[in-house]
């Protein structure tokens, strides 16, 4: 079957029909993900109708990536049994995910119907602190004991493996349920059968703990590339796992709250589209509010240099290109020392080596904005400069600019490891603090750069 050939008009038309076969060879022969694009069009009782005639475990998978309304309005329509035996073929975070944001009577329903150890686990995963390493680790995963045999070890696996998460690598625990080692499946094939595991496992087990931040358990797992990571507890007693399928999730959301923070939008769960209007509003006008109002100090300084910029009007033309030129520059460097926190973990005490990079970055660059300034005022004057005073205010503007990049570069590059020392997140302070603080020095600076130059 050609996967571009099929649509969902074609599959509306086989549930009409009842064609059960066609149905079942669409979901035999389709990735989960994109039979789910076209689940996700049709209406409840085609649904419904579908999740009757296709093997449970696929529907299952299938249920997981529908959006959070169709899978509301399923739990609504499906009875007790129906859920039990849906939830016995779902991952234990992944039924944690969407429970999270069922209304309260829905998750009533999904607890009632659960058998009792599925209701077990859920509830000790609802246990963890949100954004928590146990709060989004799977407890499906298959773990053996030091004193098994090889043989032993690959029976467990049949056992326990059609509900893990992976089996790629099984966890070695021993009597007092401590994680002691690792070993991968394909070490099973290259040992004698009656060989002790205690003696073929690795020992240097890379883990995480239940309350560790979900951000720093994706740092973990990039940093020794692996793809899956046990969670113990505080005792070092194995508890779940974590996969790398749940951390690109974890980024995704990581990248996408860090975004909003640097736009001055207070982070939201929904995506723009499923956002209200209302939502929207309520995570933009707080900042809006707090920039307009620290946006008054530049005002402030303005009008401090009132009688000075009406001795020399053209100054005022230059002030936009001047503050603009400071935020740019204060915004590319707290982009950058922000990125290298999260990603090649830039910490505070390497301030002075981001000082003193920002500092030859602005260096650098101010050769060149300070000679195409002075080049453009002197060559192209304002009609509102007196001929005596061209090569002044072009004097002026061009060490402002200059002076005003340094700044900005120089705070950027700051502001971020200063944040983070305080065990607050540094994107926050990127654009209201870094805006705020750039804007009022340039325009300092740039009067009183004036005020000694032209003697206003």
């Amino acid at each position: 079957m050609e996967q571009e050939f099929v649509t969902v008009a074609s599959l509306k038309e086989w549930i009409e029909q009842k064609n059960i076969r066609k149905i079942r060879e669409l979901f035999d022969e389709y990735h989960v993900v994109d039979v789910t694009e076209l689940v996700q069009q049709l209406s409840l009782a085609e649904i419904i109708f579908l999740f009757k005639v296709v093997k449970r475990d696929v529907t299952a998978e299938v249920f997981t990536y529908l959006d959070q309304e169709k899978k509301e309005e399923l739990i609504q329509a499906f009875s007790g049994p129906d859920i039990k035996i849906m939830l016995e073929n779902i991952y234990s975070d992944d039924i944690v995910d969407f429970i999270e944001d069922m209304p309260a009577n829905l998750t009533k329903k999904i607890l009632a119907s659960a058998t009792e150890s599925t209701r077990k686990e859920i509830n000790l995963l609802l246990s963890f602190p949100e954004n928590s390493a146990g709060s989004i680790m799977s407890t499906d995963f298959v773990e053996l004991k030091v004193t098994d045999t090889v043989q032993q070890a690959i029976n467990k696996i049949k056992r326990q493996g059609k509900m893990a998460e992976t089996i790629n690598t099984c966890y070695v625990i021993d009597e007092k349920r401590q994680l002691v080692g690792t070993i991968r499946l394909r070490e099973f094939l290259f040992e004698n059968r009656e060989d002790k595991i205690q003696d073929i496992m690795a020992t240097d087990v890379v883990s995480v703990v239940t309350d560790q931040d979900q951000e720093d358990v994706a740092n973990v797992i990039k940093k020794y590339d692996i793809t899956v990571v046990p969670v113990v507890n505080n005792e070092n007693r194995l508890i779940g796992i974590i996969t790398v399928d749940d951390i690109m999730d974890i980024l995704e959301e990581e990248a996408t709250e860090d975004i909003h923070k640097m736009a001055a939008v207070t982070p939201m769960e929904d995506s723009y589209l499923e956002a209200s209007v209302w939502e929207i509003v309520k995570s933009r006008l707080p900042w809006l509010l707090i920039l307009m109002i620290s946006g008054s100090f530049t005002g402030a300084i303005i009008s401090g240099y009132e009688v000075e910029l009406m001795k020399i009007p053209a100054l005022a033309g230059f002030i936009p290109m001047i503050m603009g030129t400071a935020g740019n520059a204060g915004s590319q460097a707290s982009t950058m020392v922000i990125r290298g926190i999260a990603v090649d973990g830039l910490q505070t005490k390497d301030v002075f080596k981001v000082l003193r990079k920002e500092l030859l970055i602005a260096l650098t660059c101010s050769v060149v904005l300070f000679s195409v300034n002075f080049i453009r005022i002197s060559v192209f004057p304002s009609e509102l400069v007196a001929a005596s005073n061209v090569i002044l205010v072009a004097l002026t503007v061009a060490l402002s600019v200059v002076l005003a990049l340094t700044i900005g570069k120089l705070l950027g590059g700051f502001l971020p490891l200063f944040v983070c020392a305080l065990k607050l997140d540094p994107a926050a302070v990127a654009a209201p603090v870094i805006t705020t603080l750039v804007d009022a020095c340039s325009l300092f600076i740039y009067f009183q750069i004036a005020v000694f130059f032209l003697g206003v």
